[in-house]
């Protein structure tokens, strides 16, 4: 005669659902996060520069020279 030995396991199953909410929402966020940040250093350097200065200085930096 064969005893078989059925044994289950009792601990919790992670809610994956729950675990992936979380994810989402620390990325959003952070995007938010960054995003203020950019528009924070925009508006700093549109007051310091002006509108006229920040065209130039980005033509500048993108062109080389």
């Amino acid at each position: 005669m064969k005893a078989t030995a059925k044994t289950t396991a009792t601990a919790q199953p992670h809610n994956q659902e729950a675990i992936s909410q979380v994810g989402i929402d620390f990325i959003v966020i952070l995007s938010a996060l960054i995003g203020a940040w950019g528009v924070a250093c925009l508006i700093g350097g549109i007051s310091q520069y002006g509108i006229v200065g920040m065209i130039t200085g980005w033509f500048s930096a993108v062109m080389g020279g």
